[in-house]
């Protein structure tokens, strides 16, 4: 088609961002249009802060000395972010509601209400941390966007099946689990790259539970075994580190340490926090160069090559070794005292993506 470049990018600006990655591969000529007109392709994933108990969001541009930010005001009431994927957001507000927004577009978007949630944490005194049994989710094949929950509270009860919304249906299917497993919610649920990770505490043994948001099945029973198994539970938080799953363990010296799992399913360390007074901010910390750490009210960004290693130059690109000595770049100051129960991190890159396309059948 005769399209002039300007129409063009036009009409891909209105598409999602998977069907724009997929219309590169027409030709030559769409491929140059959405490589250098849409931002998507030209933006790096850069950090978005979110305080508890505000619904003020603050984006830090690109993490260097001279980085600048923007404030933003997403939504009425005091809902907590559950995640990000590929400039949308996800929040869930203290009655464990759902709603997606965009912040470049100021658009909302409620979804279905999961059925039977006045059941799901029924003596649980934590109901303002709904928010923790879910994750938001991006399917790169697919393009599907899904809200995953898990079932389970804070005070150690069994769960027997997952919920899953796809974006855009009508209602919540119901993916049976192993039954009487108890799910860690200190220790997060993540996605990453289509598959939703969560620990689950089998006696004081933790374990990773996998869901494959293609198929929508759940790994076996045995699960996949976290680095350090002699450590609890608790101790773990897992978090997305450059498209590969982590985990953050923090032991009682006050050391905290990042480990990644390659492709072949072996845990490595990436980071090491020697200093007590600094925590690595969850649930994403590595962002290009730089990988975040926060002590209190202040959150720092460092280069990897600025760090220092244990073990010498050779090892140098391997294991980060950061010390009371690596300041880094102040980046931010929130309110509060500590990061780790007053603000998270996640990756952002805005989009135009419209949110109306994902409207329900009903609501059409």
């Amino acid at each position: 088609m005769d399209l002039s470049p300007d129409m063009l990018v036009e009409i891909l600006l209105r598409l999602p961002p998977s069907a724009r990655r997929r219309a590169r591969l027409v030709c030559r000529h769409w491929r140059d249009a959405v490589g250098e007109r849409t931002t998507e392709m030209q933006s790096r994933a850069t950090a978005l802060l979110w305080q508890a108990g505000s619904t003020v969001v603050y984006v830090v541009d690109d993490l260097s000395s001279s980085s600048t930010g923007s404030y933003s005001v997403l939504w009425r009431g005091r809902p907590q972010l559950v995640g990000t994927c590929s400039g949308l957001l996800c929040l869930c507000d203290d009655g464990g509601d759902i709603t997606l927004v965009n912040p470049a577009t100021r658009e909302t978007l409620s979804v279905p209400r999961l059925p039977c949630d006045d059941q799901l944490f029924r003596g649980d005194d934590r109901r303002l941390e709904w928010d923790r049994a879910y994750s938001f989710a991006y399917h790169p094949t697919t393009g599907w966007y899904k809200v995953v929950h898990v079932p389970c509270s804070f005070n150690n009860q069994g769960y027997d099946a997952v919920h899953v919304l796809t974006l855009g249906e009508e209602a919540w299917r119901e993916v049976p689990a192993p039954s009487g497993k108890r799910c860690s919610l200190d220790a997060g649920i993540v996605s990453v790259d289509g598959v939703t990770y969560w620990v689950t505490d089998d006696g004081g043994s933790a374990r990773i539970v996998s869901f494959d948001l293609e198929n929508e099945h759940i790994a076996s029973s045995a699960g996949t075994p976290l680095p350090f198994l002699h450590a609890r539970p608790n101790d773990y938080s897992l978090t997305e580190v450059h498209g590969r799953l982590g985990a953050v363990i923090s032991n009682p010296a006050g050391m905290m340490q990042a480990w990644v799992r390659n492709k072949e399913g072996r845990w490595i360390c990436r980071y090491t926090l020697t200093s007590p007074l600094h925590e690595i901010p969850r649930p994403h910390f590595a962002y290009g160069e730089h990988f975040l750490k926060c002590e209190g009210q202040l959150l720092y960004a460092c280069s990897r090559q600025g760090a220092s290693s244990p073990f010498g130059s050779r090892l140098a690109s391997n294991i980060v070794q950061v010390n009371h000595r690596d300041k880094g770049v102040l980046v931010a100051k929130m309110n509060g005292v500590g990061c780790k129960f007053n603000y998270r991190t996640f990756a952002y890159v805005q989009t135009l993506e419209p949110l109306g396309i994902y409207m329900r059948p009903s609501e059409g």
